[in-house]
């Protein structure tokens, strides 16, 4: 991933802007668009359009980093990372534990839950 165009990342600020998404959107149910979908690869940090035109940001982490300042640009070349290897390859000072809950609501989204669900099952309800 480029790394020269990328704003400053920080555990407080993940934190902060991962509880502005959820209480956006506790109700939401992560959903790719169809033409993006293939064997093994159901979640997207970015979505396209069928052309291939990069319309937004897409999963939980894909929504928090790009609201970050993250392009939509850098998020995709990421696409196929894990959840905490694109966090720490962005911050890699994070706290390993914080980049294992993240990694965990990721999944947690990736599995159906909504964006709520995802984050209370590794952070508790959101105050």
């Amino acid at each position: 991933m480029t790394t020269a165009t990328l704003p400053a990342i920080t555990e407080d600020t993940i934190l902060a802007t991962l509880q502005e998404v959820v209480r956006e959107s506790p109700e939401k149910v992560y959903e790719s668009p169809e033409h993006m979908r293939t064997p093994g690869a159901t979640c997207f940090y970015v979505h396209t359009d069928e052309a291939g035109n990069r319309t937004g940001p897409g999963c939980i982490v894909g929504t928090v980093l790009h609201r970050l300042g993250v392009s939509l640009e850098a998020l995709s070349e990421g696409e196929g990372w894990p959840a905490q290897s694109v966090l720490n390859h962005l911050a890699s000072d994070l706290d390993p534990e914080l980049l294992a809950k993240l990694r965990r609501v990721q999944m947690s989204q990736d599995n159906g839950d909504t964006w709520a669900e995802a984050y209370s099952s590794e952070f508790g309800e959101l105050s």
